[in-house]
């Protein structure tokens, strides 16, 4: 959580430490996969296993910061496709969306991006159907998504809910 007295900027990622488990979990799986298992199958499901686990520890460690506000207000969103810069003009909806899973509640924060070369919307209801979503949960902001929601509508976004 970011707890500097400007809140007009912030930036939220997964924490170095969970990327590291997962880069040393996934490297300890093709090591012990490659030495240890007994048979072809589990050799095999062990290496891609540790595979997928580097491939989400390297993800994890080098898309820093996921979601970056800063002052004007400007809304950084970092994907592996690069970052997406965003004026509050260009965010159709922020929302927190709360989601019950397996008997327990997680948040999502849901933004909805409109593209640069948008046409003006002239429905009556204000929904467009052009926009990018950019979905983030707590493991991708490393925080709960409705403390990051609070801090966007402090920096001057407009969020729902």
């Amino acid at each position: 959580m970011d707890n500097r007295s400007d809140l007009s900027t912030g930036e939220w990622s997964t924490p170095r430490p969970a990327a590291a488990a997962l880069l040393v979990g996934g490297l300890l799986l093709v090591i012990l996969g490659v030495i240890a298992a007994s048979d072809p199958a589990g050799m095999v499901l062990m290496v891609v296993a540790g595979v997928l686990l580097l491939a989400f520890g390297a993800y994890a460690w080098t898309i820093r910061p996921r979601l970056a506000v800063s002052p004007g207000p400007i809304l950084h969103i970092r994907t592996l496709s690069g970052t997406r810069d965003c004026t509050p003009a260009q965010i159709d909806q922020i929302k927190v969306l709360n989601i019950r899973r397996i008997g327990r509640r997680s948040g999502q924060l849901e933004i909805d991006v409109i593209p640069d070369d948008a046409a003006p919307t002239d429905q009556s209801d204000g929904l467009r159907l052009d926009t990018k979503l950019y979905v983030f949960g707590r493991w991708d902001l490393g925080a709960a998504p409705s403390d990051v929601a609070v801090q966007l509508r402090q920096a001057g976004f407009d969020v729902d809910g």
